[in-house]
C-alpha cells in the first residue's frame, strides 16, 4: 500500500510516511486538512491534499455521514517508536533525485522512459522513408512525367503519389522532432492496418497484406508507448515489415 510524507505549508518539516487510512485518521481529528501538503512522486512535488487521487474518497465522500467533531474524539496516542523522526525538505527532495533506494527505481524507470522516446524517432524515420517508396516507386514514370511537364493534375490519378508525399512530410516532421504529428501518424498506421491490409488480401497478395498489417500496427505502436522492451521490439518488427514490403517491389 502506498505510503505518503505529509507537512504543513508553512512548515519545513514532514510527517509519515502515512497510509491513506491514517491520513484519514488525522483529518478526522483536525490534525490535518485539505491544504495540507503531500509529496508526489510522480510529479516530485508537493501537492495539496485536495489535489491528490487518493484522498478524493477521503475528502469527499460519496454518502453524506455523521462525523464527530475533533473535539468529540479521544486524543490520538501514538507510541514514540512508531513515529519516524521529522524529514526535512531537504532530505525529501533528495530522496526525489534518486539518491535513495526508495527512489532508485523511479528514476530506473524514467531513464527506460527517455531511451524510449529517443528510439521511437528514428524508427518512425525508417518506417515511414519505407512506406514512402513502397508509395511511389511503383509509379516513378509518372513523377518523372509530373516533373517534366508539370502536369500536377496527374497526382489526383495517382492517389498512391499523395499519400507517398504525405509519407515524406512525416519523416521529415520526425527528423525534426515534430512530435505533434504522432495523432496523424496513427491515423496513417490505422488506414494502412484496416483498408490496405484489406486491399493486399483481395487481390490475393497474403505476404504483403500479412507486411502491411505487422507495419502498421508497429508504426502506431511506436507513437503510443514509452515502454522500452515495446518500442524495441515494434521498431524491429516494423523496419522488418516496411523492409520485406520494399523488397518486393523488386523480385
Amino acid at each position: 500500500m502506498a505510503e505518503f510524507y505529509i507537512r504543513e505549508a508553512d512548515s519545513e518539516e514532514a510527517r509519515g510516511p502515512y497510509s491513506p487510512e491514517r491520513i484519514a485518521d488525522l483529518l478526522g481529528a483536525g490534525r490535518a486538512s485539505a491544504a495540507t501538503l503531500y509529496y508526489d512522486e510522480d510529479r516530485e512535488d508537493w501537492l495539496p491534499l485536495s489535489e491528490g487521487p487518493a484522498f478524493q474518497a477521503i475528502l469527499h465522500p460519496e454518502q453524506k455521514r455523521v462525523q464527530l467533531k475533533a473535539r468529540d474524539l479521544p486524543p490520538v496516542v501514538e507510541p514514540a517508536h512508531h513515529e519516524p523522526p521529522p524529514v526535512t525538505v531537504d532530505e525529501m527532495l533528495a530522496a526525489a533525485e534518486g539518491k535513495s533506494d526508495e527512489t532508485r527505481h523511479l528514476r530506473a524507470r524514467e531513464n527506460r522512459m527517455g531511451k524510449a522516446a529517443a528510439l521511437s524517432l528514428p524508427a518512425l524515420v525508417l518506417m515511414l522513408a519505407l512506406c514512402a517508396f513502397t508509395d511511389i516507386f511503383p509509379y516513378w514514370d509518372i513523377v518523372m512525367t509530373i516533373r517534366e511537364e508539370r502536369t500536377w493534375s496527374l497526382l489526383l490519378e495517382y492517389p498512391m503519389l499523395i499519400l507517398g508525399a504525405v509519407d515524406l512530410f512525416f519523416v521529415l516532421c520526425c527528423i525534426l522532432s515534430a512530435t505533434d504529428v504522432f495523432p496523424l501518424i496513427r491515423i496513417r498506421a490505422m488506414l494502412g492496418l484496416g483498408f490496405f491490409t484489406y486491399i493486399f488480401w483481395a487481390w490475393g497478395e497474403f505476404p504483403q497484406s500479412l507486411a502491411v498489417a505487422v507495419g502498421s500496427l508497429s508504426l502506431y505502436v511506436c507513437t503510443a508507448t514509452l515502454n522500452l522492451y515495446a518500442m524495441i521490439l515494434f521498431a524491429i518488427l516494423g523496419v522488418g515489415s516496411f523492409g520485406a514490403l520494399a523488397a518486393m517491389y523488386f523480385l
